[in-house]
Formats: structure tokens, C-alpha cells, sequence
């Protein structure tokens, strides 16, 4: 896959042959990359004398190295005076001096994974971006030849293990000479802890590196005589976890070596880079290291929302107009003829010149842009935590297409509502849920209470009803599947760009954002009760249930948004029902902020969501919310599902979403007229006579009624007739 950057790399003069090989598959397979078995390859790293070497290395005397430099780095973390360094260190070796090694020690502030996803990148994309961002326009172009995991090595590595082959044209290091490539073998080793038997990266990693001739390489390589092989080089590249010593929370460092070696060549040999020019890539390889610190931080701004360019303009608050910087309060002049201001593209407020800096993004594929971002913001982004974050969830959240099934699968809908239906307390309520997912006219007002037609009923037809609602919910599902809109006309708000900014925040107050329309959306709410909505309803404790069985989703709530809390209708954890939460903790303020379904993957590593509860305690991966509409059509609530890991939706499961969301906005306007009717009853009846109350309440029936009497096709007559005949609470 071609990369893009944003600015354009040497010409390459030699062609390429790629794609990478993931199987274990024997050396004369004639779709094998790679000329030699695996087995071949693993005994070559376990061969290696790498560790001895880079031990050597770290205690020799300081007097031993020729060259010794400081090299400084971005900074990753809260910020402070001064820059992190690097220690570069090389010298001559071998018996003759005609070798060389070099040495790299520094420290960096992120997570191992940041680290395993940019050194060992499986997609030749996020190789290329990876090696671009270390050695900059000396890098050409390299591809990944073969990836092989533990667990596809039939017990040849551990499980948690990766041997990768690889390739890297370069620049030429000199005038008159060609350009060289580096065929090598990489080996992944997360560090085993002491005290248990399990290997992971969160004790750190060691990545080995050593040369491989060119001959052995079946595709992935320069081919041509315009290249000069570099041969004969070992690396490896160890990382280690550091005490926390500040005792910040999330200030964990890593301490990252890197030693290279070089023995030198006792003839020169035709298509082999020269001593000196092994000797220069060296150290360009060890002035790499440095630069890893800035290709973390534009993958962490790659996993950020960033602004619209209109988000300052289209908000009525004042706050987004600010006329000092927002990072060291300086007064700003924001005039066309005399502006000396920057605008930050991540919060979208105002900043000086000194407290705005542009910085590289990287998106999907590698894509590099560049955007405006304030000191403030930088440190947001490095409070996240990025650890949970595979290179795959970069980008926008997107909607994607339904898998093909290998295999006949069970209809949505099927499990979940045959248990509702089996239960006698919630058969009715089942019943509504159906009838309104069927037939979406009959969902404007209706809503299903017990009747006593419905006691009346024998055992069998009960079976009988229950078989054809399953088989009616069936088949609008797989017409569903058909129907549903194409995963990219499913729109999903702020996905690709926020329409709002970023108020101030720290590690305990979230950003709190307010839509322009909250003073209606308040009255509206206020006006029916929506607050105070407490009574049981059993509909909306079915669609949690549904879209928590059906969907997977580790919990699923039905919500009102107030001024301050959030209200839990209906959840499908039964104590959280009836409870208010902080509205500053909730992801859906910023479903408000939209009017469609809003999805964030990972809120642990955006800025709006970081230190919300929801992630910081309850240890929240995902979110979805599908909005509630009120009585006036204004937005006042969500169907919030989450998760405990990342997951995808797809274009039917979206579908499914907007649905329920429809039939729960319809439940709970119909539940809050009732009570606004109920409410004028009693106000009618404590200022007119019981006769002209009673009709007034009449009216008010027959007007409900007209509304509601229609029948779904295909469903029992019995059902659809038990027309409700409670109003408001007051009996007819």
C-alpha cells in the first residue's frame, strides 16, 4: 500500500516486490517470501550473542567510547523547562578497528505498547510512517516481508513472540555512491516477569535485528544494481519500565537501549556497502532513536477529534471568542489588520504565538497533516492513555459493512424477546415493544397496559401467539438486514470533526460542553417531567435488554439529560436504575451536541473523556449513544450502551439502534403526556365541578384512542384491539 506524507520522498530508483507472508509454510513453497525456514531463523536470533554484546556495552568505561553526544527529544508528559535527552555513544571495533558500534540510551514518557506498535509494526503503511518520522528523508521505502506470530509457529516460539522479516532502502550517505538496503530478521520478546509465567509489555520488550543476504529474499527488496546490501549488522533495541519517582499518576517512563554492531569486512565484496558507509548508517540509526518521543505524540493526536474550523464561529459562547490565551493568559489582539493570535485546532480557543506550536498528525495509513495545537492540549494529549490502542482504531469511527456469515446464524431479536414474551409480568410489555418495532406509524402514541381480555386467553393460543410474533420479528429483521442504509451512509455526529470546542478542563473536571439549544431543551424537559419520570416501564427495560443481548453490550442504559445529572430510566444493571450521575461524567453532553448516533472508541485516549468516571473507575472502552427525542421533537435523552473493550458496529446493527432509539423516544413521550394529562385532571378538578372535569378528561381519551386503534398485519387480533383504556391513571 502506497504511503502518503506530506512531503515527498526521494525517488526510489530500484522497484519493489511486496506483500507480506503470515504463514508458516516450508522454504519450497513456491508463495513463500522468504528462502529459508523458520525454524532456520529462530535458531540464527537464539544464536546471537546480542544481550552479551549490549551488556558489554553499558558497562564498559565511559573513556573506551570515541564519540560521545547528548541529543535532545520532545518532551511527553506534564510539562516543564527543558527538553529529555538522548546519549549517543559509538566507537571502532573488531580485532583491526574496521568495525563499528554505536549506542543509544534515553528515556521516554508512554505506555510499551506505544512503543511495540511503532518498532514492530505488522502493516507495511505503518512500517514506512514508523521508519519515516525516526530517519526522515533518508528513509526510501521498505516492506514487510513476512510476519510470523508465536501462536502460527506450531510451538516453535512462545505464544507472545514475533519474528518479522523486513527490508529498508536508504538514501546514499555520501556523493557518488548508491543507495543501500537493509534485508534483516526482527525477533519480538516482551519481557518475562520474575514472579509469574506470563509475558506481556506492560515489564517492557526486546526487539533483535540481524542482517539477512539478499538471496534469501524472494520478494520485498530493491531489485537492480543500483542498491548496495547491508550486511553483517546486529542490533537490539531493549526496553525497561522505570520507577515512578515523581509519583504522578500515569508518569510511567521507559528506559529504551539501542546498541548496533558492525565487525567490519576483511575484503571489500561487490554489492556489499563499504565500511564507511555502514559506519554512517550506524549512527544514523542510533540519531533515530531520539526521534521516537515525536512519533508517539503524532499518533496520540491521530486518536484526537480534532475542531471544525467553524466550531468557534457557529457557538454562541462567548468562551470560544476569548481575547487572552487560554495557556498563560496573555492578551491577544484578534483584529484582522493587527491579529497576533494563533487558533488551536484541537479546543478551537485563541492562543498566543508562544503557546502554539504546529504539530505532525498521523491518521489511518500513515497519513501524515499538520495542525495548530496549543501547549494546553499537548498536555491533555499526554495525560491519555493509549495503551488499550491498536493501530487499526487510528482515524475517524466508522460504521462497517456486515460480515458474511460462514454459516447460518440465528435471527436478531429471536432469544431476547422469546424470554420477554415467557414471562408473564412482561408478555405485555414484550407485546408493545413488538407491535411498535413492526409497525412504525402505530409507535407515535401508543403504549400497552394489562387488560383483562388478556387473562382470558388459553395456554395454547398463548403458544400460538407467541410463535407468530417470533416469526413476524423474524422476518422484519432479515428484511432489515437487506434494507439498511450502506455502512457509509450511516452518519455518525462529530466523527470525522468536532462543531464545538473544548472548554477548560483538569484531572478531575471533564470538559462540559453546552448545546446551543439547551435553554429550550431544559423547558421542554421541565414542562413534562421528564425528571421525575420514576414509575416502572417495563418497554424500555425490554429494548435495554435487547440491545444488551443482542448487541453485546456490557451495559445498556435509558436516559434523560438534565441541567446537572443524568437520569437512568432503565438499565440492565438493576441498581443503577433510578440513579443520577454528574452530567459533567456523562458521554452523552456530547451526544447532545450533535443529532445523530455518537460513537467514541477508546475514551481513554481522547481528551473529552479521559477523566470521566465512567473510564477512570469503571475501566470504560466503548461508547454508543442513539438519541432520545422529546415531546417537541427537541433531543433529551440517550440510549447509551458501553462496553468493556472496543468494539465495531455494523450497518444492520446501526439500523437496529436508530430503531429502538425511535420506539423509546415514542414510550417515553407517551408516558410523559400521560402524566401531563393526569396533571391537568387534577388541576381541572380542583377549579371546575367532577362533571366538567370528567369531560374534559373524556375529550382528552377519545382523542388518544382516534390515534392508537389500528391493528399490525400479521399479528393476533386479540392483542391489537386491547385498545388501553387508562389514561393518565384515571380509569374510563
Amino acid at each position: 500500500m502506497p504511503l502518503r506524507t506530506t512531503r515527498r520522498s526521494p525517488t526510489a530508483t530500484a522497484s519493489y516486490v511486496s506483500n507480506a507472508d503470515t504463514t508458516a509454510s516450508s522454504p519450497q513453497d513456491s508463495a513463500r517470501k522468504v528462502l529459508v525456514d523458520n525454524e532456520e531463523l529462530l535458531l540464527r536470533v537464539r544464536n546471537a550473542p546480542l544481550a552479551v554484546a549490549l551488556k558489554r556495552a553499558l558497562t564498559d568505561p565511559v573513556a573506551s567510547w570515541g564519540s560521545i553526544k547528548s541529543t535532545p527529544c520532545i518532551r511527553l508528559g506534564p510539562l516543564r523547562s527543558g527538553d529529555d535527552t538522548f546519549e549517543l555513544s559509538s566507537r571502532a571495533a573488531g580485532p583491526n578497528g574496521d568495525g563499528f558500534e554505536v549506542l543509544t540510551v534515553g528515556s521516554i514518557a508512554c505506555s510499551p505498547a506505544e512503543l511495540v506498535s511503532v518498532l514492530c509494526a505488522r502493516e507495511e503503511s505503518d512500517y514506512n510512517a514508523a521508519m519515516k518520522g525516526m530517519h526522515g528523508s533518508q528513509f526510501i521505502y521498505g516492506s514487510v516481508v513476512q510476519v510470523l506470530d508465536g501462536k502460527q509457529s506450531q510451538g516453535a516460539m512462545p505464544d507472545s513472540h514475533q519474528l518479522a522479516v523486513r527490508t529498508g532502502c536508504f538514501a546514499r550517505s555520501r556523493m557518488l555512491a548508491r543507495n543501500e538496503q537493509w534485508c534483516f530478521l526482527e525477533y519480538f520478546q516482551p519481557t518475562s516477569d520474575a514472579g509469574t509465567s506470563s509475558a506481556d509489555t506492560s515489564q517492557g520488550f526486546s526487539v533483535s535485528l540481524l542482517s539477512l543476504p539478499e538471496k534469501e529474499l524472494a520478494a520485498g527488496k530493491a531489485t537492480g544494481g543500483r542498491v548496495d546490501q547491508l550486511d553483517g549488522v546486529t542490533a537490539l533495541l531493549v526496553v525497561d519500565t522505570e520507577p515512578n519517582i515523581s509519583g504522578e499518576e500515569g508518569a510511567t517512563k521507559l528506559r529504551v537501549m539501542f546498541h548496533a554492531l558492525y565487525k567490519g569486512n576483511e575484503e571489500p565484496v561487490s554489492g556489499q556497502a563499504t565500511d564507511k558507509m555502514v559506519r554512517i548508517r550506524l549512527q544514523g540509526m542510533a540519531a533515530g532513536i531520539p526521534r521516537l518521543p515525536a512519533v508517539v505524540r503524532r499518533r496520540r493526536l491521530g486518536t484526537q477529534v480534532f475542531a471544525h474550523q467553524s466550531a468557534t464561529a457557529e457557538r454562541q459562547n462567548s468562551e470560544a471568542q476569548n481575547t487572552r490565551c487560554v495557556s498563560c493568559t496573555k492578551g491577544l489582539r484578534l483584529s484582522a489588520l493587527m491579529r497576533v493570535a494563533r487558533r488551536c485546532q484541537l479546543c478551537a480557543y485563541n492562543v498566543c504565538t508562544s503557546c502554539w506550536s504546529r504539530e505532525n498528525v498521523e491518521t489511518f495509513n500513515g497519513h501524515l497533516s499538520a495542525m495548530g495545537v496549543c501547549k494546553r492540549c499537548l498536555e491533555w494529549v499526554d495525560r491519555c492513555d493509549y495503551s488499550h490502542v491498536q493501530i487499526g482504531d487510528r482515524g475517524p469511527v466508522e460504521v462497517i459493512d456486515d460480515p458474511v456469515p460462514s454459516a447460518p446464524r440465528s435471527v436478531m431479536g429471536q432469544q431476547s424477546l422469546r424470554e420477554s414474551l415467557a414471562v408473564e409480568s412482561t408478555k405485555n410489555a414484550a407485546v408493545s415493544v413488538i407491535k411498535m418495532l413492526l409497525d412504525p406509524s402505530k409507535a407515535t402514541t401508543e403504549t400497552t397496559y394489562s387488560s383483562s381480555s388478556d387473562a382470558e386467553s388459553t395456554d395454547s393460543e398463548e403458544d400460538e401467539d407467541e410463535e407468530k410474533y417470533m416469526t413476524a420479528v423474524g422476518e422484519y429483521f432479515q428484511r432489515r438486514a437487506r434494507e439498511a442504509p450502506a455502512a457509509k451512509d450511516c452518519v455518525l455526529s462529530n466523527a470525522q470533526q468536532r462543531t464545538y470546542p473544548l472548554h477548560p478542563m483538569d484531572k478531575a473536571s471533564p470538559s462540559a460542553p453546552v448545546p446551543d439549544g439547551e435553554s429550550e431543551r431544559l423547558e421542554c424537559i421541565t414542562k413534562f417531567g421528564l425528571m421525575d419520570l420514576n414509575e416502572p416501564m417495563p418497554e424500555l427495560d425490554i429494548i435495554c435488554s435487547f440491545l444488551g443481548k443482542e448487541l453485546g453490550f456490557f451495559c445498556t442504559m435509558i436516559t434523560i439529560v438534565g441541567a446537572t445529572h443524568q437520569l437512568i430510566l432503565s438499565c440492565t444493571i438493576p441498581d443503577f436504575a433510578q440513579a443520577l450521575l454528574p452530567r459533567e461524567h456523562t458521554f452523552c453532553q456530547h451526544l447532545l451536541m450533535g443529532d445523530a448516533p455518537f460513537i467514541i472508541k477508546n475514551p481513554e485516549a481522547d481528551v473529552r473523556f479521559y477523566n470521566m468516571n465512567p473510564v477512570t473507575r469503571q475501566g470504560v472502552k466503548y461508547y454508543c449513544g442513539i438519541p432520545i427525542t422529546g415531546p417537541n421533537g427537541i433531543m433529551v435523552g440517550s440510549i447509551c450502551c458501553v462496553h468493556s473493550a472496543p468494539m465495531d458496529i455494523t450497518r444492520s446493527q446501526y439500523d437496529t439502534l436508530v430503531r429502538f432509539g425511535e420506539i423509546a423516544s415514542k414510550i417515553i413521550r407517551v408516558k410523559a403526556e400521560a402524566k401531563l394529562w393526569k396533571r391537568r385532571y387534577v388541576v381541572a378538578c380542583r377549579h371546575r365541578g367532577r362533571k366538567e372535569s370528567m369531560l374534559y378528561l373524556f375529550i382528552l381519551a377519545i382523542s388518544y384512542r382516534n390515534t392508537n386503534h389500528r391493528c399490525v398485519d400479521g399479528l393476533p387480533e386479540r392483542h391489537c384491539s386491547s385498545e388501553a383504556n387508562f389514561v393518565g391513571g384515571v380509569t374510563m
